[in-house]
């Protein structure tokens, strides 16, 4: 199968199959939902929650050296790949689009098959937020692009965009009207899973989403803006006092906003698959 590339958060970068561990096994794909009913009577049951848990997977990798010291010096090495101590990112090397945050759970399985320097390993790995990301976020496309010709190095799930010719732009100078479109599995939600919005050099900023009738609104005047969820920063500073509390929803597909009292408008977003 495809090379699984490991990435820390520090930058480095580690390519399994150029270290010479084959990757046999590494199946991350879904997400792991489960299912609340309370019983309201004798033959009703009422669903009352569905939630995304946690995801685990294990990675199988098969290895090799001259001789049984090497190997094991092979699996030490390992163990400095993955570490449960931190989060990394791991992706295929031939889908680099998409990643999963990831961390180890539980102990890694190390075999030695006889003295023959061949050997295996399992590593149990936990997925926090159970889902897949995009690598990278509409906070780095370039504007004005064709429709469905977003760089496949930077975003390369534009194939999940509609084909009808429309080209959403998630930024826009002195916008009254922004059209945006989320291609991911799930919608972004302010208290879950979520992105940034960003505006600049305005005064009585206010956004509101049409397709879900989520809003927010500042009363004051700033240079920069960022809306994280729940979280206002105004120049650096957190700032609720001058807000109307409000908050972000976008939707799975179009989304459209209304906006006013910026020069301009970013939406910088990830979405979950």
């Amino acid at each position: 199968m495809s090379s699984v590339i490991v990435q820390h958060k520090n930058g480095k970068i580690f390519d399994l199959d150029a270290l010479g561990y084959h990757v046999k096994t590494f199946a991350p794909w879904g997400s792991d939902w489960t299912q609340s009913t309370t019983s309201i009577n004798k033959y009703l049951l009422l669903d009352t929650s569905r939630k995304v848990q946690a995801k685990t997977t294990t990675l199988e990798l098969n290895t090799m050296a001259s001789d049984v010291t090497g190997l094991q010096l092979k699996f030490l090495d390992l163990t400095k790949v993955f570490n449960g101590e931190y989060d990394f990112w791991v992706y295929f090397a031939d889908i680099p689009y998409i990643r999963w945050e990831a961390t180890v759970n539980g102990a890694p399985t190390f075999n030695l098959i006889g003295n023959s320097g061949f050997g295996s390993a399992s590593i149990p790995l936990y997925f926090p937020k159970g889902f897949a990301e995009t690598t990278h976020s509409t906070g780095e496309l370039p504007t004005n692009v064709p429709a469905n010709q977003y760089p496949l190095g930077l975003f390369g799930l534009g194939t999940h965009f509609p084909n009808d010719g429309e080209n959403p732009s998630y930024a826009s100078f002195n916008p009254s009207n922004m059209r945006i479109f989320n291609p991911g599995s799930i919608a972004l939600r302010a208290k879950g899973l979520h992105g940034t919005i960003i505006a600049e050099n305005g005064s009585g900023f206010s956004i509101t989403n049409n397709t879900n009738k989520t809003s927010f609104n500042y009363k004051k005047g700033f240079g920069t803006l960022k809306l994280d969820g729940y979280i206002c920063t105004v120049d650096g500073n957190f700032d609720f006092i001058n807000t109307d509390h409000g908050h972000i929803d976008i939707e799975r597909g179009w989304n459209d906003f209304s906006i006013s009292g910026a020069s301009k408008v970013i939406f910088d977003l990830h979405f979950y698959y």
